[in-house]
């Protein structure tokens, strides 16, 4: 049993509480549901913006090291920080909060040249995915009050987009 007694600790003990919750079948399904239409927007976007190029990767090798390594980086750790840390399980203001810093989070990986990044995190049209993005996650994570739905979500979009626009 983790004891909380300050916001590190209350953290760590959502963090563990939203790992250990597993969603049943009708919560994966409407997990599904969620991805669904949040992968019909993104097409949407991606058709309508330029900046997108659908075509299918050749580099089946990095994009199987991207997906290994996609799931923990950027999918559970954004995951545990937007969604369980910031946006909590409830509260508009929260999840307000927390899906502007997730957009935000994209373009600064750039600003700041850390490694992931990529100029495409600059595009409008990016950062419109980005947004639907973190909203579906947030509205998976609050409806299941486990961080496995949004992680998934997460991880296929990220695994979604290398494969077939690009990215």
């Amino acid at each position: 049993m983790i004891k909380t007694s300050g916001p590190a600790s209350s953290f760590f003990a959502d963090a563990a509480s939203a790992a250990r919750a597993w969603p049943n079948l009708r919560q994966w399904w409407q997990t599904f549901l969620l991805l669904a239409l949040f992968a019909s927007f993104t097409l949407l976007v991606a058709k309508l913006d330029t900046a997108f190029n659908f075509s299918v990767t050749a580099q089946w090798g990095e994009l199987l090291a991207i997906a290994a390594l996609g799931f923990f980086v950027p999918a559970l750790g954004e995951e545990m920080v937007f969604r369980v840390g910031l946006a909590g399980r409830s509260g508009l203001w929260r999840a307000t909060l927390a899906l502007a810093l997730f957009m935000l989070w994209h373009p600064a990986q750039v600003w700041l040249g850390l490694p992931m990044a990529q100029p495409a995190f600059l595009a409008p049209g990016f950062l419109i995915i980005a947004a639907a993005l973190g909203l579906t996650c947030t509205l998976a994570w609050r409806m299941t009050g486990s961080v496995w739905p949004a992680v998934v979500i997460h991880w296929l979009t990220v695994v979604g987009w290398k494969a077939l626009l690009g990215g």
